[in-house]
Parts: structure tokens; C-alpha cells; sequence
């Protein structure tokens, strides 16, 4: 998916295990095809865990960030997301989210290798020559 702010690459690595590479601005218009893939793995699986590039994501709309939250908090038992973040921004998006959701669904890292290593010890298949894009 792609306009000209933002981009968000979907990718399915496994049963119950997507990765996400989003970079520049995410729109709430990104949110339906984001979350009706992590809604199917939902549905097949019972669980799904998120792996989410955002390396290069400086930012996302309000509208994205609450219908996210709400999918979230309706979700908190079935999901857990590992999000790879540069900037205190998307931290902080991350935290405001996981406070309305009652629970902490999302672990940020800033430091690509981190994640990769936590991304690969809760998800086997996670792709072991995945070069994050920062």
C-alpha cells in the first residue's frame, strides 16, 4: 500500500505471524487492509503476533492511532506487537495506545538489533536474513 505520504508493507511470514514495514506518514486509510489481515490471522489462528518495521515511519494520524487502539483493545488476549521505532514520536504513539488498551499489547525497541533478536525468539520463522530499513 502506498500514497504519497507513506507506504506499509504487508507480509504474511507464517500462520499467526505478520511483518509490517512502514515508512513516512500512515493515514487512517491504511487501517482497513492493516487490520483486516491481522483480523483474518485472528480469526484462523486464535493469535497473531505483529512485527512492525517502523524504522522510517516518522508519523501516523490520529485517525489511524485510535481505530488501531480500539482494534487493540478489543483484541488484547489475541495479539502482541513488536515495533521497531527511531523516533520519540512513535514511541510515544506506542505507549498512549497501550495505556487505552488497559495493557501493554505493544513492546517498542530502538535498536534494529534488538528487535530483529526479540522478533526471532518469539517467532521462529521470523525471516532470518531480514535486513530492517534502518
Amino acid at each position: 500500500m502506498k500514497d504519497d505520504r507513506g507506504s506499509a508493507q504487508l507480509i504474511r511470514i507464517g500462520p499467526g505471524a505478520l511483518l509490517y514495514v512502514c515508512t513516512g506518514f500512515l493515514t487512517v486509510s491504511f487501517y482497513e487492509p492493516m487490520v483486516e489481515l491481522a483480523q483474518r490471522e485472528v480469526d484462523t489462528n486464535g493469535e497473531v503476533a505483529m512485527f512492525v518495521d517502523g524504522w522510517n515511519l516518522r508519523s501516523v494520524d490520529t485517525g489511524f492511532r485510535e481505530a488501531w487502539t480500539l482494534w487493540f483493545k478489543a483484541n488484547r488476549e489475541h495479539f502482541h506487537m513488536r515495533l521497531l521505532v527511531r523516533t520519540k514520536l512513535m514511541e510515544m504513539a506506542a505507549s498512549i495506545a497501550n495505556l487505552f488498551t488497559g495493557v501493554a499489547v505493544i513492546k517498542t525497541y530502538s535498536n534494529v538489533r534488538s528487535w530483529e533478536r526479540a522478533c526471532t525468539d518469539d517467532f521462529r520463522g521470523f525471516p532470518r536474513h531480514y535486513q530492517a530499513t534502518g
